[in-house]
């Protein structure tokens, strides 16, 4: 020992001070794990520093006498045991792993660390640990249990680095497992060879983590100055993880986009650092962020209670103007949104799609107010993100089912059509009516690709059942106003019936009022592109909309299915009754053929008849069945 080398000690004293300058330099990033690095750091500082003065002291031992150095030899070596313990409890926090609750590890630890300090603490009687004869330092049978401690703390900081990969929100593994790896090779070339690189290497391990676990200025915003959005999921996700209540206000700017473009960019980066600063500077425990290019997050740790409060201080300093850099008055307006979790939302996750539905909502209805997460329905986020979820499910594992509901025709006195109904059904949710999921197909663009799906399966079923033969003219085929606004749109469909075989004739493409009320160039353009094709098209839900007849008489269709809504109504109201009757009348003499949709019972079959419907369409005749059932249905007619 009195002859190491101290070079590589030296360095690594330098390079950890300026590790610690660089940390207390940075602003203080409020979670544990970053706290636990500190005291690693702070172990290997201790470490080196002892073997030096451990190593000066053993060169001078006539000076300063055995005793003196044999207690720093004993400090150092419990310093230097003490290093993969505290490695391994930081690697822990960084993969979220609850030590309060797994009681086998929490007691590993306290063994550990106990054995350790008794065994260096008897060793001056006992000399269990190691001694120090004739400037030489030599372990002890009893040390190497302490060496068998640290192996075993190495093993926890491997297996937790494989097992809770996924837990580890930015840790670059390659970088770490390199430098793990090197330091287990320094660990070994010290106690077996007696060449003190290990602390040099420890060194090395502590900057990489810094850089890219630790560093303040990765996490940290460059205008604002605030954390940004990627630690907030780190910071949120270590408070659900510690099931810690806290407060969520959501604070964002309305029509900032008219502030950049009317002052520049500039003077908005400079009203938003000025947002940022208030919140900041706001009394209370908590901590902000920037959430979005517009948007700032308050986590309120304490006192979840005076949440509200907060948010009214917010509100009322956005009464009053803002002011850029040549002290020009500027009035901003911004909406809030509060929550509290776990309460509101259980995970990160979870709390961000709460935040975005609850601040679209607040937009729209509640702009420049305050609004409770909590007056919002939870629940229908939370069931509309399942069903979003099934969806695309289904759409991967192709497990969307069509089903097909037949058509009377009353001239022909057979079903001369269908119309071909997607079903869904998920293992956690059971069957999931269209009426929940196609909305939230159309609302995140799933449908353009379902709606493929389907006319790929019913272009399948019109060519395998070869319903040519049958006394199936077509299938109707329901296409959302999502799928007739890409501009492929009719390029996509010509290139499915061509793949499958299947005429034009045999298709027709049912679209409600909506998809054309308000349409585009686009929209008109693919409907004509299609009619030309061969493709007729029928308007559905005739009379629940805003359709009237200059629209119907401008639009291609060759069919009206009058909504069942206003059959049911007309039995039971005879002013509607007559006003479906005449309707029927008009719609005849422009030529249209008319689909009564919802028939349920023998009487409503006779009267729709005699009033001059052509098709019939409900229950009364069939539901939607699987497409073998349909097919039985078409040979049990004759």
């Amino acid at each position: 020992m009195t002859y190491w080398n101290l070079s590589f000690d030296c360095v690594a004293i330098f390079f950890l001070l300026l590790i610690l300058i660089w940390y207390f330099s940075e602003r203080r990033v409020p979670i544990k794990s970053h706290r636990v690095f500190l005291m690693f750091l702070m172990v290997i500082f201790a470490a080196t520093s002892l073997e030096i003065t451990a190593t000066l002291m053993a060169r001078n031992m006539d000076t300063v006498g055995y005793t003196a150095f044999y207690n720093v030899l004993t400090l150092q070596t419990l310093a230097i045991n003490m290093i993969p313990i505290s490695f391994s409890y930081y690697l822990l926090m960084l993969a979220h792993v609850d030590i309060k609750k797994k009681k086998p590890l929490r007691y590993l630890y306290y063994a550990a660390i106990l054995t350790d300090a008794v065994i260096l603490a008897l060793n001056p009687i006992f000399r269990w640990a190691f001694t120090f004869e004739n400037e030489k330092y030599a372990v002890c049978n009893i040390g190497w249990v302490m060496y068998a401690i640290d192996a075993l703390m190495i093993g926890i900081c491997v297996v937790t680095t494989i097992r809770y990969k996924q837990n580890f929100q930015f840790l670059r593994v390659v970088p770490f497992s390199f430098n793990l790896v090197c330091g287990i090779v320094a660990c070994i070339a010290q106690i077996v060879f007696y060449k003190p690189m290990l602390n040099l290497m420890l060194v090395a391990i502590a900057l990489t983590l810094f850089h890219y676990q630790q560093n303040a200025g990765t996490v940290t915003d460059v205008v604002t100055k605030l954390f940004n959005r990627r630690f907030l999921g780190e910071y949120v996700h270590n408070k659900f993880f510690e099931h810690k209540r806290f407060g969520i206000v959501l604070v964002a700017m309305d029509d900032f986009k008219f502030v950049n473009k009317t002052y520049g960019v500039d003077t908005g980066d400079h009203l938003l650092y000025q947002v940022g600063h208030f919140l900041e500077e706001m009394p209370g425990n908590k901590t902000v962020f920037r959430f979005g290019s517009d948007q700032f997050c308050v986590v309120i740790e304490k006192h979840v209670e005076n949440m509200m409060d907060v948010a009214e201080q917010i509100l009322e300093r956005f009464r009053h103007p803002w002011f850029n850099d040549t002290q020009t008055a500027i009035m901003l307006s911004g909406s809030i949104c509060c929550m509290e979790c776990p309460k509101d939302a259980r995970s990160y996750g979870e709390m961000v799609e709460v935040l975005d539905y609850s601040m679209n909502i607040a937009k729209k209805t509640r702009k420049a107010q305050i609004t409770k997460v909590g007056d919002i329905e939870i629940d229908k986020i939370k069931k509309d993100k399942a069903i979003e979820k099934a969806v695309k499910l289904a759409i991967d594992r192709d497990e969307l089912m069509v089903y097909y509901q037949p058509i009377f025709s009353v001239t022909e006195g057979v079903y001369n059509s269908a119309e071909a109904l997607v079903r869904l059904h998920d293992e956690e949710l059971g069957w999931i009516s269209p009426e929940d999921f196609i909305p939230i197909a159309e609302k995140n663009g799933l449908i353009v690709e379902m709606g493929e799906t389907i006319l790929k399966k019913v272009c399948q079923f019109i060519r395998d059942f070869d319903i040519a033969k049958t006394s199936v003219k077509y299938i109707e085929v329901n296409i959302s106003p999502v799928q007739l606004i890409q501009q492929n749109f009719a390029d996509r469909v010509k290139q499915i019936l061509e793949e499958y075989e299947v005429l034009p004739s045999q298709i027709n493409i049912e679209i409600t009022e909506t998809a054309t009320v308000n349409g585009t160039t686009i929209i008109s353009d693919n409907i004509n592109a299609l009619v030309d094709y061969g493709i007729s098209f029928s308007l559905d839900d005739y009379g629940s909309g805003n359709a009237n007849i200059d629209y119907i008489n401008h639009m291609p269709f060759k069919i009206i299915k009058i909504d069942k809504y206003i059959i049911w109504d007309s039995f039971k109201n005879n002013k509607a009754g007559v006003t479906l009757e005449y309707t029927i009348g008009m719609l005849k003499a422009l030529e249209l053929y008319i689909v009564a949709e919802g028939v349920e019972t023998e009487e409503m079959k006779i009267q729709l008849e005699e009033i001059g419907c052509h098709y019939l369409q409900g229950w009364y005749y069939s539901k939607a069945v699987p497409a073998e059932e349909f097919i039985g249905i078409l040979q049990a007619q004759g």
